[in-house]
């Protein structure tokens, strides 16, 4: 381009991110650009980026902050723990649990991970104390300002229940009871199916309903709790059951840095034979919080008091 000139103001970006409104004469060397208080300004025709009418401006605006609004909506949480001893005997164990959501108006999609590992050595022997791996998605719609509907993916590894792998996947209708700027309170129930791959070459596949509640609250500006209970009864063999629970505490050190403590628990009421039926997990760390959107409770939950 040559030259160009405006008789209307236009938006003028240039290279160092500022923005000039007002008419435009643009020749080969130089851009001079008067503003409506009749100030004029000219600059090297290098400097400039971009030359936008004032519809094509509030495009990309308003383009620029829904993508920025989108951003906004996910946060995510890391928890680390790492604990060691040498001497006689010498001991490792690693937490690692990473979280995160994107939670708007309409609907929310959510997602979590937890691993275990620890052993201990005495004598040259090492032994393997703790193993396991949990993780999952979730996704949400609202019906009402109340009612929501849920699909969600659960994943675990267990080496000392001996399970390979358990995939879960369901679905169902959830309630909010309760939502105020300090605690919040849900029900939710539906259906599942599992299916479960042992070590020992036994796999098992079998429908489930599920029902459950999840509580947040905060108890001041620094301290909150999360906790979330799920029942899967088994619908294909009748009178057999799993039962997941979450809990934290969480102790803010600042905006971004806090200080967790975790249990979560599974059962199974029926393991494979000479495993015991109930896993506890205890961990507790630093917790690095990104994002200023919800997280979410702990696991595949998804209320949280902000």
């Amino acid at each position: 381009m040559e030259a160009l000139t405006s008789d209307l103001p236009v938006y003028v970006t240039l290279a160092d991110g500022r923005l000039l409104t007002g008419t435009i004469d643009l020749d080969r060397n130089d851009l001079a650009v008067k503003t409506s208080e009749g100030d004029s300004t000219r600059i090297p025709r290098s400097s400039v980026s971009t030359i936008r009418s004032p519809d094509a401006h509030q495009a990309f605006m308003s383009e620029t902050n829904d993508q920025e609004a989108s951003a906004n909506l996910w946060a995510g949480a890391i928890d680390t723990a790492l604990s060691a001893s040498q001497g006689n005997s010498e001991a490792q164990s690693i937490n690692v649990g990473i979280r995160a959501a994107r939670t708007s108006d309409r609907n929310r999609i959510s997602g979590y991970f937890t691993s275990l590992f620890a052993k201990n050595s005495t004598s040259g022997q090492s032994v393997t104390t703790a193993n396991a791996i949990r993780g999952g998605a979730r996704y949400e719609i609202s019906i009402t300002n109340r009612l929501f509907t849920f699909l969600f993916n659960d994943l675990e590894f267990d080496r000392f229940q001996d399970l390979d792998l358990r995939v879960v996947l369901g679905g169902g209708l959830g309630w909010q009871l309760q939502d105020t700027s300090r605690s919040a309170f849900q029900f939710f129930a539906g259906g599942s199916s599992n299916q479960e791959f042992f070590g020992s070459g036994v796999r098992r596949k079998s429908g489930e309903s599920v029902f459950g509640q999840e509580w947040a609250f905060r108890v001041n500006d620094i301290v909150s709790v999360t906790e979330r209970i799920a029942v899967f009864p088994n619908v294909t063999n009748i009178g057999e059951y799993r039962l997941s629970y979450d809990t934290a505490i969480e102790t803010a050190i600042n905006d971004w840095l806090s200080w967790q403590v975790t249990l979560s628990d599974r059962y199974l009421s029926n393991p494979q034979p000479g495993k015991k039926r109930n896993d506890l997990l205890f961990t507790t760390g630093i917790r690095v919080t990104i994002g200023e959107g919800s997280i979410g409770s702990i696991g595949p939950g998804s209320i949280r008091v902000d």
